[in-house]
């Protein structure tokens, strides 16, 4: 007689309860003391397993099943990516500065926390949700990183451990459940060059290589994208209902940026199910529609109400705070350049997929699923430029949209694979490789590869070009580590330097943070201004013993920079209150001079530099004179 052998399966609820008995015995250990140190590690490897073990559950949920060919593509994507990534971290000589720094600098504060406990550490991730930049992802990241060096670029290779395997496995979903949308034909084709050709693309991986670990948040968008793009709450389905909130909810924490896709996604999401169920009563069946629409605005309702009471602080804060007036500097060309930079992000071979993805969509009747993408990444730019323009790492909220047309381009392409066969496999195969080996840096506008840097000859963008060089494979490392080190022996305890310069090229963060995890000028050197709207001015430069500038004034990539005022000004006074100390040639043709105080601030200086900064203080008193006027009285000037 035949035998059939059957897979074991295991038992619903295991999974789940093995998590909670983890965590029980986690919390056991530590309250008696056996984990001490390790309880922040531990607990973020929990962590990891816990969201890894979801999302593939929301994979299950969308109604995918990977199989032995799924998940050997996945593993083979992922050394293939990885491999790359490495290598490219590890051939460039990158300082973390501003927002590059920022996580790492987060990861350490939340190491800080945790060494008073793990509740004072709880604490502290759970304390800084109302803030722009949340400890929510360095809980998922510290295990990882904390078994490195603690550098820039090992807190960059540790997202390869933490964040990539369970972005893949979502995208790897997303891929799925597009390709059974169309439906396609040839299935294990698409699945290969589409998984294959979404995780090499540029933009996704460039914030990431900077120190930005926001694709963190693309997990729980893509999350909502598998549980929604073929969902019309036909039935209750309460699973898939508490991970499309807690889903959302996860997103909000991870950037706030993130609500400009939440909005735009569920907008559309909910248009497309209202004319959905239109049709359903046009054809006669409208019990369906009224169960439809009734289950869809009790869970719209439902997480709104409580999105509204978790997160009434960050509401709060958003609504009252006007970010379209203080971060008005971003803002360098509105809506048109924005689709201008967008056009060149997606480059050479990604564009065309999305144009192919949607002309293809629509002649297999799927242009619903296109124009729904469409709408979404247009309401979503909309709204976002009306604040602020795109960096590589806000961009990320349009991937899902993105990826959605990419893959219709993708099924075009592998459903025709019987005609031009190897014309088509080497668009594919040049893809990979251009988009591999580009350049991730931040002034990426077009991710290039690294050697067609050297042939580009327009005089337009040499400029652009040397500064991108110079700012993403430093040569003046040992120049930068010299005036640090004197800033640190020439500072006694509670002396302090103060920088003008505050740009890309050289700003404080460029000295404090050139040998990390050591930071001995933390407070040593002042931090930075030179954000119309965001930086309060900087009334250390009356109480700095040192005041550092440099020749010329390094480029910055603010349309307005006030750096280059207060730098105007400082050097209009400079003769009253300072005298020449010392002076640093950073070998690439910037000069840094050091300018030690020798007469106290007096009122007619704070008054000189209220007078200079008066059209920024008709615009932000209280970033300006209230400043200034207090600082005053507090010294008795």
């Amino acid at each position: 007689m035949p035998t059939t052998v059957s897979r074991p399966r295991l038992r619903r609820g295991v999974v789940p309860a093995a998590f909670a008995l983890s965590l029980v015995l986690l919390c056991i250990c530590t309250a008696a003391g056996l984990t001490g140190t390790f309880f922040f590690p531990l607990f973020s490897l929990w962590a990891d397993c816990l969201l890894f073990c979801l999302t593939l559950a929301a994979v299950r949920r969308a109604g995918v099943r990977f199989e032995l060919f799924h998940g050997a593509v996945l593993v083979a994507v992922y050394l293939l990516v990885a491999i790359c990534f490495n290598l490219q971290v590890n051939s460039r000589s990158f300082i973390y500065v501003w927002d590059y720094s920022n996580y790492t600098l987060l990861q350490y504060q939340a190491e800080a926390a945790f060494q008073g406990g793990a509740l004072a550490g709880l604490w502290h991730l759970v304390s800084t949700f109302t803030e722009d930049y949340t400890s929510f992802i360095c809980l998922f990241t510290e295990f990882p990183f904390c078994l490195s060096a603690h550098t820039g670029d090992s807190y960059v290779l540790s997202q390869l451990i933490s964040i990539f395997p369970t972005l893949l496995v979502a995208l790897g979903g997303v891929v799925v459940k597009v390709g059974q949308l169309l439906p396609v034909r040839n299935d294990k084709g698409f699945f290969l060059i589409g998984l294959s050709t979404a995780a090499s693309f540029p933009l996704l991986r460039m914030a990431a290589s900077l120190g930005q670990p926001d694709w963190f948040g693309l997990i729980f968008a893509l999350i909502i994208l598998l549980l929604t793009i073929d969902f019309r709450f036909d039935a209750g389905e309460p699973g898939r209902c508490v991970g499309l909130f807690f889903a959302t909810a996860a997103l909000v924490l991870t950037r706030r940026w993130y609500l400009y896709f939440i909005v735009s996604y569920y907008l559309v999401y909910a248009v497309t199910v209202a004319g959905s169920t239109i049709l359903l009563i046009g054809r006669g069946r409208g019990g369906q529609a009224v169960d439809r629409i009734r289950r869809l605005i009790t869970f719209g309702a439902g997480s709104l109400a409580a999105i509204l009471v978790l997160f009434w602080p960050i509401v709060r804060k958003i609504l009252s705070y006007s970010y379209e007036s203080h971060y008005a500097a971003y803002n360098v060309g509105g809506l048109g350049l924005e689709l201008f930079s967008q056009a060149f992000r997606l480059g050479p071979f990604y564009l065309p997929l999305v144009i192919a993805g949607v002309v293809w969509a629509f002649l297999r009747g799927k242009g619903t699923a296109a124009l729904q993408a469409l709408a979404v990444l247009a309401l979503s730019l909309v709204l976002f430029t009306r604040v602020q323009n795109m960096g590589s790492h806000q961009s990320l909220l349009l991937m899902p949209g993105y990826f959605t047309l990419m893959l219709m381009g993708v099924a075009a392409l592998a459903d025709t694979l019987d005609r031009l066969r190897y014309l088509k496999l080497g668009y594919w195969l040049a893809a990979l490789a251009f988009s591999l080996s580009a350049r991730l840096s931040p002034l990426t506008t077009i991710a290039l590869p690294d050697f067609l840097f050297d042939y580009i000859t327009a005089g337009a963008v040499q400029e652009f070009i040397r500064l991108d060089n110079m700012i993403y494979d430093r040569t003046d490392m040992d120049q930068v580590r010299a005036l640090a080190r004197w800033i640190d022996q020439n500072c006694a305890g509670g002396e302090f330097a103060y920088m003008i310069p505050h740009s890309m090229t050289y700003c404080p963060d460029t000295f404090k943070n050139v040998d990390l995890p050591s930071q001995p000028l933390e407070d040593k050197l002042s931090f930075g201004f030179g954000i119309l709207g965001t930086h309060a001015f900087p009334t250390d430069l009356f109480e700095a013993k040192y005041v550092i500038t440099a020749d010329p004034f390094p480029w910055c990539y603010e349309v307005s920079s006030v750096a280059q005022k207060l730098n105007d000004q400082f050097l209009a006074l400079k003769d009253t209150y300072f005298t020449y100390e010392t002076s640093f040639d950073m070998g690439n043709g910037t000069v840094f001079t050091v300018w030690r105080r020798t007469v106290p601030a007096t009122r007619a200086e704070a008054n000189a530099y209220l007078a200079a900064f008066s059209a920024e203080d008709a615009q932000f008193p209280e970033l300006y004179s209230q400043v200034i006027n207090d600082w005053c009285n507090q010294k008795g000037l």
